[in-house]
């Protein structure tokens, strides 16, 4: 066998074995690190994940369960109020700074920078584009 044979196959086999490991390294990325779909079900294993973990942990009687599942539900609730307030503020604050950014652009790239956070805005994730880490564990 010649050795441009060998070296083709060697190189042939590092590229597949590169293609595969990017791309399954980002398929998982993307299914283990999405987003919720429904808010709900995502609230309801959080509550659920909180609940068990104190429980299992401190040895919680039932009674006590119950009333920290209430207490976990209620900063639940207060947490939502807190994230319902400030988003309006953020948002005019993304604004704001999106139109201070078109000030310096002309009318092209202001055009080319609309498409680009329409284009975000409608599938914000892709493979090489991860969404942010998950919350760290309820306890360290």
């Amino acid at each position: 066998m010649k050795k441009w044979k060998i070296w083709t196959a060697f190189l042939a086999v590092f590229l597949a074995g590169a293609l595969s490991g990017v791309a399954g390294t980002g398929l998982f990325l993307r299914l283990h690190f999405a987003p919720p779909k429904d808010r709900e079900a995502f609230r309801a294993q959080v509550t659920e994940r909180l609940t068990d973990t104190l429980s299992r942990e401190l040895d919680l009687t039932d009674e006590a369960a119950l009333a920290v599942r209430t207490e976990v539900i209620a900063t639940l609730d207060r947490i939502e109020g807190v994230h319902a307030a400030l988003r309006p503020k953020a948002e005019a604050i993304i604004a704001d700074g999106i139109k201070r950014v078109k000030g310096h652009l002309t009318e092209t790239q202001q055009a080319e920078l609309d498409e680009l956070i329409k284009r975000n805005r409608e599938k914000p994730f892709g493979i090489f584009r991860l969404p942010p880490p998950p919350p760290p564990p309820p306890f360290p």
